[in-house]
C-alpha cells in the first residue's frame, strides 16, 4: 500500500513514524489504501507485540490503525500466513520462515536470531 515506504525507511522512531501514519489515515477518513502490508506490517506488528509486552500501550488512533492492518491482511489467519512466509537474514543470508525472524526498527532489516541486532543500528530487533 502507499505507506509501506514510510514505515519500512529508516528515520524517526517507529512509534513516532506509526503515530503519524495513524493521523493522516484518521484525516483522510481510513483510507484502506493507507494501511500496511507484506514487510511494513510485519515490521510494524511485530514491533506492536514486543511494544505491548512490555506494557507499553499506544494512543487511540495508533492502535486502530494497527488493528484495520492486522484486519486488512486477513486477522489472524493472515498474519499465521505471513508468519510461514520465508525471508533471508541480511546479515547471514540465511533462509528462515518469518516466525524465526526478527526485523530491526531502525533499519528496517530481517535478522536471524543467531545474528541478532547489527552494531551499527540504534534500532531494536522485534
Amino acid at each position: 500500500m502507499k505507506n509501506n515506504h514510510v514505515v519500512l525507511s529508516s528515520g524517526p522512531p517507529i512509534e513516532e513514524r506509526v503515530r503519524q501514519l495513524a493521523e493522516v489515515w484518521l484525516r483522510d477518513g481510513r483510507d484502506r489504501d493507507q494501511l500496511l502490508t507484506g514487510k511494513a506490517f510485519f515490521g510494524l506488528y511485530s514491533w506492536y507485540v514486543s511494544y505491548s509486552r512490555h506494557g507499553a500501550g499506544l494512543d487511540t488512533a495508533s492502535a486502530e490503525y494497527v488493528a484495520a492492518s492486522y484486519d486488512l491482511i486477513g486477522g489472524g489467519d493472515g498474519w499465521n500466513a505471513m508468519l510461514r512466509e520465508r525471508a533471508v537474514c541480511e546479515s547471514c543470508q540465511d533462509t528462515y520462515r518469518l516466525e524465526n525472524m526478527g526485523l530491526c526498527t531502525g533499519c528496517m532489516r530481517y535478522a536471524c536470531y543467531a545474528c541478532g541486532p547489527h552494531g551499527s543500528c540504534a534500532g531494536e530487533i522485534v
